[in-house]
């Protein structure tokens, strides 16, 4: 018994000290720095990752921040020929990204402009049916990439 205690005590200690090297704010994505070095400029108006209820909207911040709306505006507008604004529709986008991945995923949902004035549940779920969905994929190094889902 006291050898597997040994042994559990062991394993702990090393775990903690491989795993507990602090990165420097440069290497760490939880971290503004990391995003100020690698689009190499300055990022204002963002918190701490830990002031917000959900990292993903620290992620969101930062690439609103360095240009990725814009950007994936363009990818769509170049692809589909969706443009940022249109008489008959309007676009949202839903930005992913940070974290453990090297890109940006952004879904790119177009909308039809009758939307906004609906009168009621059956009208807009009947013009619902009209929404068009895209993912945009932006890499950290540019590169621009639209996955294809397969429905089931």
């Amino acid at each position: 018994m006291l050898n597997k205690s040994f042994l559990l005590f062991i394993t702990i200690l090393f775990t903690g000290i491989c795993f507990s090297e602090d990165l420097k704010p440069s290497e760490d994505r939880r971290k503004v720095e990391f995003f100020e070095r690698l689009y190499d400029s300055k990022i204002k108006g963002v918190k701490p990752i830990d002031e917000y209820q959900d990292p993903d909207t620290f992620y969101s911040e930062i690439a609103k921040r360095v240009g990725i709306p814009e950007v994936v505006y363009k990818a769509v507008e170049a692809k589909y020929g969706w443009k940022k604004e249109g008489k008959d529709y309007f676009m949202a986008l839903m930005i992913k990204g940070g974290g453990r991945s090297d890109d940006w995923g952004v879904m790119v949902t177009r909308f039809p402009s009758a939307l906004k004035e609906s009168k009621g549940k059956e009208e807009a779920k009947r013009l619902l049916k009209d929404m068009e969905t895209k993912m945009v994929i932006v890499g950290y190094d540019g590169t621009i990439s639209f996955p294809e889902f397969k429905d089931k």
